[in-house]
C-alpha cells in the first residue's frame, strides 16, 4: 500500500463532538472550541508511543536505523556482551517523515535476546541532550526477558520513565510498563522483520503553558492489542484507551491504529463520539486550533 506521509493534524483539531449533557440548542463543538490542553496532551501521548516503539526497536536490533543520517557506534563490539550502542543524531538529523532529532540515544546491551534466559535484563536505554522536533526527552528504558526466545515466543517487559519538555512551558512526566510479545520474525540478530504485540499501561501528568496541569492514563485495549512491525514505521493495528483529567474535566478517548495495513492512518474518538481520522506520525504538543 502506498503511504502518504504527513505530519499529524493534531488530534484535538480533528474532533467535532457533542456532549450528551448539552442543551438542545447548544452548538456542536468545532475545532476552534476544543480544549487546548486536551489536544496537546493527546498529541503528546501519540508522539510518546511512537518514540518508545522506535527506542525499543533500536535497542533490540543491530541493523535498524543504519540508513538515515544518524551515526551508530558500538563499544567494544556489537557481538560482545555487554556492549554500548550509541545513536548520534548530531546537531540535527531529519528523517523521511519530517521528524528532526538531535543529541544521543545510548543503549547498554547486556545479553543476546535470542539466547537470554527468563529474568535476564537485556538492555537499558538512556539519553544525552536528546531532542525530537525541539522537545527534550530525558529518562530511561529497561527491557528484561519474561519468556525466552527458546520457548517459541520471545516476550519481554519494558519499563519506561521519562520527562518531556519544550521551550513553551509544556511538559509531561510519565511511567509506563509494557509487555511485548514477538508474534513473527526470523529470530536473527538483525531483527528487521520482527513483529511484536504490545500490552501497555502508562500514567503521567502534563503541564501546558507552564501552569495548567492535567493527569492522564492510557492502556492497551485487551480485546484489540497493539501490533508494531519493524518493517513498518507506524503501528499497524490495535487500540489505546486514553483518559485525560484536565482540572476535573474528564475526557475519554480511543485511538485505533487500524486492522493491519502499513499506513499512516488512524482514528480517534472522544467521549463515545464517532471515530475521526488522524494522520501519523504524531508530534509532541502539536496543536493547531
Amino acid at each position: 500500500m502506498k503511504l502518504n506521509y504527513t505530519k499529524l493534524v493534531p488530534a484535538g483539531a480533528l474532533l467535532c463532538l457533542m456532549f450528551a449533557s448539552c442543551k438542545k440548542n447548544d452548538a456542536v463543538k468545532t475545532t476552534s472550541q476544543l480544549d487546548d490542553n486536551v489536544a496537546k496532551t493527546t498529541s503528546m501521548i501519540g508522539a510518546m508511543a511512537s518514540e518508545t516503539d522506535l527506542d525499543f526497536s533500536n535497542s533490540m536490533s543491530n541493523e535498524l536505523n543504519k540508513t538515515d543520517c544518524a551515526v551508530i557506534t558500538y563499544s567494544p563490539s556489537e557481538n560482545v556482551y555487554p556492549h554500548t550502542k550509541v545513536i548520534d543524531y548530531g546537531s540535527g538529523c531529519t528523517d523521511e517523515y519530517g521528524v528532526t532529532r538531535s543529541g544521543k540515544v545510548m543503549t547498554t546491551v547486556y545479553a543476546d535476546r535470542e539466547t537470554a534466559a527468563a529474568g535476564i535484563r537485556l538492555n537499558v536505554v538512556t539519553f544525552s541532550d536528546y531532542y525530537v522536533d525541539g522537545v527534550k526527552i530525558e529518562g530511561s528504558e529497561s527491557t528484561s526477558v519474561i519468556d525466552p526466545a527458546s520457548s517459541g515466543a520471545l516476550t519481554v517487559k519494558v519499563i519506561n520513565s521519562r520527562v518531556i519538555s519544550d521551550n513553551s512551558g509544556n511538559s509531561t512526566s510519565y511511567i509506563s510498563t509494557a509487555t511485548r510479545k514477538r508474534i513473527a520474525g526470523n529470530g536473527t540478530t538483525t531483527a528487521t522483520d520482527d513483529v511484536f504485540q504490545l500490552m501497555v499501561t502508562a500514567y503521567g501528568t502534563a503541564i501546558t503553558g507552564g501552569s495548567t496541569m492535567s493527569a492522564w492514563k492510557y492502556t492497551t485495549d485487551a480485546s484489540n492489542p497493539v501490533v508494531f512491525e519493524n518493517t513498518c514505521p507506524f503501528r499497524t493495528q490495535g487500540g489505546l484507551q486514553i483518559t485525560i483529567n484536565d482540572n476535573g474535566a474528564k475526557t475519554a478517548q480511543y485511538l485505533d491504529y487500524g486492522n493491519g495495513s502499513c499506513d499512516n492512518s488512524a482514528t480517534l474518538s472522544t467521549n463515545g463520539g464517532a471515530p475521526q481520522p488522524v494522520s501519523l506520525p504524531f508530534h509532541f504538543f502539536g496543536v493547531d486550533l
